[in-house]
């Protein structure tokens, strides 16, 4: 236990009429990357927000924890919630343009929050970008967001994350909407930044090329539940879920979107019901039986390996 940065255990959310989240429990180890992977609605994102505490207004944690470097990260609050998680924790967010003041420079934002002194966080920013293969850093400390490419904002994005030097790095999305030359050099920065600095990395991603090509560790979420969990080998590799699978197959070929079909298997998330303690999946799912709509049981499979699944598929 000593070794994870952070560690989530039976994490519970809901707004005034239902479960959002049901749960859920995963950790980062130092030095380790995790990453929790799902279509759109399935509870990815909710997960983060309760850890930073942006839960929307009318969602609250109803039950279980999550411990940061040691800390009750949910009973932070004021001064400590900023100095003990927000000081500590490296968010790069969803959307390169939102995260980024459209009206400061990109030397502001880099800068204004540092404890150095003005000379000494700019001399540190502009090592952060060249760091991040920006070939002209001057020229981007100089520039607004909106007159930067969308990966260069997400160089900055990164930059801003790591001029607090935290322990643990977030990466919400971090390929979203960029084209292929330039989500692979993002990749390539990412697994530099955790190999060279040594980062423990949280990642949640629809890009399942680059979990594999940078986590050490796989959640796999559906319906605000962890339906499935273990090494990058044992999740991608010995996949036990039918969903896990459905996820496996269209890795390398495109981006998981709840608009699109998983393979063959049509429908989509669903938004009601999470608290039912039946398989959320098995509307979706080509082995449904009597049995998925019983209470499931997680049940581990050897290794670091669980799933919540009735089949055995593994």
């Amino acid at each position: 236990m000593d070794s994870r940065i952070l560690d989530i255990q039976g994490l519970c959310a809901r707004d005034s009429v239902e479960e959002l989240l049901v749960d859920v429990s995963l950790h980062v180890d130092a030095g380790g990357r995790t990453a929790i992977v799902g279509e759109s609605g399935c509870g990815k994102t909710m997960t983060l927000r309760a850890l930073l505490h942006t839960l929307p207004p009318d969602v609250e944690v109803s039950a279980g924890r999550i411990r940061f470097m040691g800390e009750d990260a949910l009973a932070l609050k004021g001064e400590a919630l900023r100095k003990d998680l927000y000081m500590r924790i490296g968010h790069v967010g969803q959307n390169t343009s939102e995260n980024l003041h459209p009206l400061l420079k990109v030397s502001r934002q880099l800068t204004d929050f540092s404890p150095l002194g003005r000379k000494e966080a700019l001399e540190k920013a502009t090592a952060l970008l060249e760091s991040l293969s920006i070939k002209d850093p001057g020229r981007v400390l100089s520039s607004y967001p909106g007159e930067l490419s969308g990966g260069m904002r997400q160089r900055v994005n990164m930059a801003v994350a790591l001029m607090k030097d935290a322990p643990l790095l977030i990466a919400d999305e971090p390929t979203s909407a960029l084209d292929a030359h330039v989500r692979r050099q993002v990749e390539e920065l990412y697994q530099g930044l955790c190999e060279r600095e040594g980062l423990s990395l949280l990642l949640i991603s629809h890009d399942l090329s680059f979990v594999r090509r940078i986590a050490d560790r796989v959640y796999v979420m559906y319906a605000g539940r962890v339906v499935e969990e273990g090494s990058l080998d044992e999740v991608f590799g010995e996949a036990a879920h039918p969903y896990t699978k459905a996820l496996a197959s269209l890795s390398g070929r495109r981006s998981l979107d709840r608009t699109r079909d998983l393979d063959e298997i049509g429908g989509s998330v669903p938004d009601k019901g999470r608290g039912d303690p039946s398989c959320a999946f098995s509307s979706r799912c080509p082995y449904a039986a009597r049995d998925c709509h019983n209470a499931l049981s997680y049940r581990h499979l050897g290794g670091s390996h669980y799933v919540r699944c009735c089949h055995e598929l593994a």
